[in-house]
């Protein structure tokens, strides 16, 4: 039969100085929770060793006793108690119920001490690794003001004093500087008595690819994003009937440039997959209710909720928040509305914009807290919508190159208003059938396909860029046909080739050449003599232009005072340095006999600093212009 204290503090008063201290009367102390119950127990022990005078002995017995107890509690020790906890934790010396979270220990005499970690119950439930950076965030749930919530944060700051204060109280998790340090090693503690219930689950904090996984897809990687962003993650659903969406868009995709845009939508996964690089399609006109924004919309319901505010967002944004955005999309299309509500944000064009984004990543962001941010990246499409061109005259060949453009002359759709209320009531099927089919692709064959479209788009008159992006949009429609539109026929590059763009038309060299020869056409008074008796030239002077009477085959020179020259082509967004080198490669510029092509000499008797330009035509010798060979077929043939 167990003893009572009281029986054991007796046999104590019964032992002889040979005998030795009974171990009932040391682990009698643990079952004592009232602390001055605890007191006059552990005080009267202590005055029978007095008497023995075995003192030292009877505090050094009672220290490995406690040793003893604490190391028996990390090896058994208690379980989390909370009322709907969500999970059932081992957590040592810790005790763990709805009074909040405590530890009692004992100091070198004996004495009880109680050591708070939080007033309320509190538990980690979840640890989560970072698939792209290998980092772990932690998720803490809490009971505050009648009900349970969670929040998730990296481990440093559930290993730091200073950080678990700074970060917690905020959300009204009751942690202090006094407090503070125990509630770090309670939370360390449940972490490691819990191996196998808190053992780290994969997590990522982006759509798009994981490896072979693609979020929002992926079965068994944990989303962690940023809140900031959650909006943008629940859109990407699925709702409605997969039937009613399919039936409406077949309709819709009867327009060609609506079908451009649902497959520009569908090959932003493709992109990664075959190392093409991101590209932009802007759709634009300046006349309202063309249907732009619909189209959009209708490709942007392939994901998910395409109204407003969802997978469509205004432009009237920050440049930074256009490069978050697409980094958290990483695979699905980024899509603006009205991309001249930015216009204010950038002063001549679109090409800082334009080159931010399609190239795919965002470098040396620093931390507030000291340090640099993770570098960001993307590899997406980005659909677009305006009332004016994202590329102007003045755009450099790089902005020119990643954006297939597409002016509406006519409206796309029939009915706006009910194709909006379909969409918004029917989308978000097609994503995963995409992704679906994409993993259960061969790359490889994915790669020759695209490499094949690549290949025979180069040889014509475009670009290599404008044939990447094209090339992505006819496997993004194949792929589109062949899933789910099965009664249409893929396009054909015979199809788009009307819209991509020339190699002239990218040329910045050849744009600015273009335009200085339509700047002389229009002001031909400026390069008469004013001392002519019939010249009408009363003004400035800016050149001449010359003409060779004995060989009038040979194109005229204009001969141009270099000064006026460098100040129309800084005006209109041309670089003077930039583009000499290259109109001297085509030979657009007349040297002079020192190999210079800066002349000094007179025009109209005025001495300065001139260059000399060669007007080549655009016809041959007999007016004809050269035609593309689709043109051949006369109209009236």
């Amino acid at each position: 039969m167990e003893k009572s204290k009281d029986e054991l503090l007796d046999g104590m008063m019964e032992l002889t100085p040979a005998d030795p201290f009974p171990d009932e009367v040391f682990y009698k102390i643990f079952e004592i929770e009232d602390i001055v119950e605890r007191t006059r127990y552990i005080e009267g022990m202590k005055t029978r060793a007095r008497q023995l005078k075995r003192i030292s002995e009877f505090n050094s017995t009672l220290k490995a006793f406690f040793q003893d107890y604490a190391q028996k509690m990390k090896e058994t020790g208690n379980k989390t108690a909370f009322t709907g906890q969500p999970v059932e934790l081992e957590c040592g010396q810790w005790r763990a119920n709805d009074l909040g979270v405590t530890m009692q220990r004992f100091d070198n005499k004996g004495m009880p001490v109680i050591i708070n970690a939080c007033t309320h119950p509190i538990l980690p439930v979840e640890i989560l690794k970072n698939v792209d950076t290998g980092d772990e965030r932690i998720r803490l749930a809490y009971f505050k003001y009648g009900s349970w919530n969670q929040v998730t944060v990296g481990r440093d700051v559930c290993a730091d004093n200073n950080s678990i204060v700074k970060v917690l109280s905020k959300i009204g998790i009751e942690v202090t500087t006094e407090n503070a340090k125990s509630l770090v090693k309670y939370i360390s503690d449940c972490v490691g008595y819990n191996p196998a219930k808190l053992s780290p689950k994969r997590s990522i904090n982006r759509l798009g690819w994981a490896g072979n996984e693609f979020m929002p897809y992926a079965q068994d990687i944990v989303y962690d994003g940023d809140e900031r962003f959650n909006a943008v993650f629940k859109n990407i659903r699925q709702e409605g009937s997969f039937d009613a969406w399919k039936d409406h868009c077949s309709v819709l995709r009867k327009n060609k440039i609506v079908r451009m845009a649902f497959a520009a939508s569908a090959a932003s996964p493709l992109l990664s997959l075959v190392n093409a690089l991101p590209f932009v399609f802007h759709i634009w006109s300046g006349d309202s209710g063309t249907c732009k924004t619909v189209a959009v919309m209708a490709a942007m319901s392939i994901w998910g909720d395409p109204k407003m505010g969802g997978l469509l967002k205004t432009m009237d944004n920050t440049q930074y928040f256009y490069m978050e955005s697409a980094a958290f999309l990483r695979s699905i299309p980024f899509a603006g509305d009205e991309l001249q509500t930015v216009k204010d944000r950038w002063t001549t064009n679109y090409d800082k914009l334009i080159y931010r984004l399609t190239e795919g990543i965002m470098r040396g962001q620093g931390k507030a807290s000291g340090g640099v941010k993770e570098t960001m990246t993307w590899c997406n499409s980005f659909l677009f919508t305006g009332e004016e061109p994202i590329t102007k005259q003045n755009s450099r060949a790089g902005s020119k190159n990643r954006v297939i453009e597409i002016e509406i002359e006519s409206k796309l759709l029939e009915d706006g208003n009910y194709s909006v209320s379909v969409l918004e009531e029917n989308h978000g099927f097609a994503g995963k059938m995409l992704v679906d089919y994409l993993r259960g692709t061969e790359t490889r064959k994915l790669k020759e396909e695209y490499k094949r479209l690549f290949d025979s788009m180069c040889k014509l008159d475009t670009t290599e860029k404008q044939a990447m992006a094209m090339s992505c949009i006819l496997v993004a429609d194949r792929i589109l046909t062949e899933l789910i539109f099965t009664d249409e026929i893929p396009l054909t590059i015979a199809d788009v080739k009307e819209y991509l763009r020339s190699a002239n038309e990218v040329d910045v060299a050849e744009r600015s050449y273009q335009a200085v020869l339509n700047w002389i056409a229009k002001n031909p008074v400026r390069f008469q003599n004013p001392n002519g008796t019939d010249s009408l030239n009363k003004g400035e002077v800016w050149g001449r232009i010359d003409e060779d009477e004995e060989h009038p085959e040979k194109p005229p020179v204009a001969v141009i005072n270099k000064d006026v020259l460098c100040e129309f082509l800084e005006k209109t967004g041309f670089d003077y340095a930039a583009i000499s080198k290259k109109w001297a490669e085509k030979n657009r510029l007349v040297k002079n006999t020192q190999g210079k092509f800066v002349h000094q000499t007179k025009v109209h008797g005025i001495k300065a600093s001139y260059l000399k330009i060669n007007m080549e035509p655009d016809a041959d010798e007999d007016g004809f212009t050269a035609v593309d060979n689709d043109q051949i077929r006369l109209p009236f043939d």
